[in-house]
């Protein structure tokens, strides 16, 4: 509805364009219509958190392998004596998988730190220095998938915020400023203020009011249908 209004103020720019009130209040309303597309444009550009199958499979392919070298840094550690290796007796799957994303995480790279200072050791029981990078970059990859729906949230609020309060700035130009100034053209531009009518959707609750009654809501919250 807000473009096709603009439009009808385009033909009729003549008409109006002496009086600076009028002049500015249109002037408000391209500028609301142009700051709400970008604000949809770039909501719209944000990318969505990832889907619970994609952030389960990575999740899989670090935990598989560390579970793996824990158990081989626990049996290093039962033969040397040495507790922090000791720790990681019976760490399983499920280990992992009842701790929080953030909590698995941690672990994981408690592992990998320590798959590091016992690579030596653990190339006896087949891990090798290809293996050790492959864990390395699944934990990264897990990493960045529980780190960017933070992210894009915290983002898509914002701008969701933002759009409603442009919303919010739009409807106050058309209620406050521009269905008040347009009783200026009932009868000495008729077929301009008709246009404005039908382009605004205006109820009149009878014949003899000049403007609808502001709704509670955000009546413009779809005045931007796609393709206007």
């Amino acid at each position: 509805m807000a473009q096709r209004v603009s439009d009808t103020f385009k033909r009729y720019e003549t008409v109006y364009g002496g009086i600076a009130p009028m002049v500015a209040a249109v002037e408000a309303l391209n500028t609301d219509i142009a700051n709400i597309r970008d604000t949809q444009k770039e909501r719209g550009a944000v990318n969505l958190p990832a889907s619970t199958l994609e952030k389960r499979g990575a999740e899989r392919q670090m935990i598989e392998p560390c579970v793996k070298m824990a158990n081989a840094l626990y049996v290093i550690g039962f033969t040397t004596d040495n507790k922090d290796l000791i720790t990681l007796q019976g760490l399983s799957d499920n280990s992992f998988y009842r701790l929080s994303d953030n909590a698995a995480l941690a672990l994981a790279r408690r592992i990998l730190d320590l798959v590091h200072q016992y690579a030596g050791e653990l190339a006896n029981y087949g891990i090798d220095e290809a293996e050790i990078t492959a864990v390395g970059n699944a934990i990264e990859a897990f990493h960045t998938l529980i780190a960017k729906p933070m992210d894009t949230i915290g983002e898509r609020k914002q701008k969701t915020t933002n759009l409603a309060q442009l919303f919010a700035g739009l409807d106050s130009t058309f209620y406050d400023r521009l269905d008040k100034l347009m009783v200026l053209f009932k009868k000495s531009a008729p077929e301009f203020y008709g246009e404005y009518r039908t382009a605004r959707n205006i109820i009149f609750q009878n014949e003899g009011k000049s403007a609808a009654k502001k709704p509670s809501g955000s009546e413009t919250s779809d005045v931007l249908p796609s393709g206007e």
